[in-house]
């Protein structure tokens, strides 16, 4: 632990750094003219920020992720391209005795290489540091773009969500989050402010700026999820229905209630059996999925779907979550492409019931499985990352008038939704 003598000299030297952090920008701005953005992703490692920087490779720009770190229990080192504590010179004590030097080299190093950073709302690497609140004016001093991603603790503040059962769900799940409101509020209208893009999806919570009406654009490598081939004809009564669950996030997600209505499911003569997947890597989660899973709970308290959901409709797997949130779905239906959503509404109050309705009916099961795919090759894959971000930077980038508001609306006829064949979430 650092003390407080510590941290005081720390903070001497960062802001005795500070004509760096200000010199640098400006020597990149005058010598730095490309003509295509290079793209950087980070420094959170979120699984999704791989995703991303792959696809839009894939799309020929020069993209890479730079992060402080990786979650050992569900990623591996190789999943993200950069880490900061790779960033130094001179002597082994010298890079060990702060991150100060570290910090200071992979901010170098990535101001003068990229032209647009993903962000989340604690910001690039300088978030690490006491000049978090200069970063956004040192990056456009720099002549550097900056899209915010919000991924759900960098965001959320408690105080200002509408739906009470999130609320209570998060200080399950984060009660530690609750104690920093304000810190958190600080980041997020400072980035609210500065970002040239920022986008947070169904996290519309406490903000006034919504750059495109999106219910989630998170994206999947379609080409590394199997899609399933044959669906049981197992029914609860004629043989055993296995039950995924992903319960990361359990006061979130639901976990108990989940577990809950599969016993009581059990107890009604229904032949079931629930999987628990935690802690465990993307492999592993794959073949759980495609090999033994008949259906996918991911949450039925958040609204929405999230990485996990997304994972099981590519799969070709039903999947249950909380899309009928009337505090959220109203605008999602309304100004995106959530009705033509296929999963299966669930919250705490009638998940049994959802359960049950999936269990005992095989081909409603493979007929959702199926529309699942489709839904996640139109709206999840990497083609569809690559068009969400590329439209982004042909305004902010390129200058061009471009309608980000409407991408997704379904009454634009140009809007992406009816440009690619509608899906109807249920056969009529």
């Amino acid at each position: 632990m650092i003390n407080l003598l510590q941290k005081m000299i720390l903070l001497i030297i960062y802001y005795f750094s500070l004509p760096l952090f200000i010199i640098l920008p400006i020597i990149r701005r005058l010598i730095i003219k490309r003509k295509r953005p290079n793209l950087l992703w980070g420094p959170i490692p979120i699984l999704s920020n791989m995703y991303w920087s792959e696809s839009l490779e894939e799309k020929g720009y020069h993209s890479k992720t730079l992060m402080y770190s990786f979650y050992s229990k569900i990623n591996k080192k190789e999943d993200y391209d950069l880490y900061i504590n790779q960033f130094g010179i001179g002597p082994e004590w010298l890079k060990n005795l702060d991150p100060i030097i570290r910090i200071l080299f992979s901010f170098t190093y990535s101001i003068f290489k990229y032209d647009i950073f993903h962000i989340p709302c604690t910001g690039h690497i300088l978030g690490f540091t006491p000049l978090k609140w200069l970063e956004p004016y040192i990056l456009k001093l720099a002549g550097i773009k900056t899209i915010v991603l919000p991924y759900g603790s960098d965001f959320y503040m408690y105080s200002k969500i509408r739906d009470p059962n999130l609320i209570i769900g998060l200080n399950y799940s984060y009660p530690k989050a609750a104690l920093i409101e304000q810190k958190i509020e600080k980041d997020v209208n400072r980035w609210v402010k500065n970002a040239d893009s920022f986008l947070p999806c169904c996290q519309i919570d406490g903000i006034g700026r919504i750059d495109i009406i999106q219910q989630s654009y998170l994206s999947i490598n379609i080409s590394d999820w199997k899609n399933k081939v044959q669906y049981s004809t197992n029914n609860g009564s004629n043989g055993v229905v296995q039950i995924a669950h992903t319960p990361n996030h359990r006061g979130v997600k639901g976990t108990e209630y989940i577990i809950k209505a599969v016993d009581e499911l059990k107890e009604e003569g229904l032949k079931l059996e629930l999987l628990l997947i935690e802690g465990k890597q993307n492999f592993e989660v794959k073949d759980i999925l495609l090999n033994k899973a008949d259906i996918l709970v991911e949450k039925i308290v958040g609204f929405g779907y999230a990485l996990s959901g997304i994972e099981g409709m590519a799969t070709g797997l039903p999947t249950i979550s909380h899309t009928d949130n009337i505090f959220y779905s109203i605008i999602f239906n309304g100004y995106s492409y959530l009705k033509e959503c296929p999963i299966h509404s669930a919250n705490v109050d009638n998940i049994k019931d959802r359960l049950r309705e999936l269990v005992v009916n095989p081909e409603l099961r493979e007929e959702l499985g199926r529309k699942g795919r489709k839904y996640v090759e139109k709206y999840h894959s990497y083609f569809a990352s690559a068009y969400f971000f590329d439209q982004i930077y042909q305004k902010i980038w390129y200058g061009k008038d471009i309608d980000l508001m409407n991408m997704y609306h379904p009454l634009n006829p140009d809007s992406y939704n009816n440009i690619y064949e509608k899906i109807k979430p249920k056969d009529v």
